[in-house]
């Protein structure tokens, strides 16, 4: 016949000596940083355990939302240089202008204006321009950033940069180079 053992202390306390008492077994068990401790008795509870693991990290859901087949209404990836190339076909750039500087004899001002047509804002790191003189030949090349660089989406912004050796007397004229805006740091 089997006697059935009754303790002196109450359930709680026995529970809070016990918990005390198997608490240090997995840090003796995991001797190195990184060694796994795998908590349950059977394949079953190891795997009930992952499973759990797993939806409190939510690796089962980044996993299935990366096995997920895109919809059509779903934003997708879109390749860096063509959003690039997008996003510049939307800026437009005035014809520069070559001014005079008054205070300063044979030097002159290269202004002018751009616009962005974007839906988004961007930040355009140069604008490439060329003097080119009456008979056609470079005089100089050059790239100005526009103030603010930063545009906004239907915003117009000017540039201007000041030309200490050109002066605009001599029929010289600016145009545009290929390409003629270059955005910060690409996409």
């Amino acid at each position: 016949m089997l006697k059935r053992y009754r303790s002196p202390f109450p359930l709680w306390l026995t529970s809070i000596v016990l918990l005390g008492a198997i608490a240090p077994l997995p840090a003796l068990a995991q001797r190195a940083a990184g060694d796994i401790v795998i908590i349950g008795n059977s394949p079953s509870e190891w795997g009930r355990n992952q499973r759990y693991w797993n939806h409190l990290l939510n690796l089962s859901g980044a996993a299935a939302a990366a096995s997920a087949p895109t919809t059509p209404g779903a934003p997708q990836e879109v390749d860096p240089k063509v959003l690039e190339q997008q996003l510049l076909g939307n800026i437009r750039v005035s014809q520069p202008q070559l001014e005079p500087v008054i205070r300063l004899p044979g030097s002159s001002v290269v202004k002018g204006t751009v616009t962005n047509n974007n839906r988004q804002p961007v930040t355009i790191q140069s604008i490439n321009y060329e003097v080119v003189g009456p008979d056609g030949q470079v005089l100089q090349t050059g790239a100005v950033t526009p103030e603010p660089a930063t545009v906004g989406p239907g915003q117009t912004v000017t540039y201007q940069q000041m030309l200490p050796t050109v002066p605009a007397d001599i029929g010289a004229q600016v145009r545009l180079m290929q390409p003629a805006v270059q955005l910060q740091g690409g996409v």
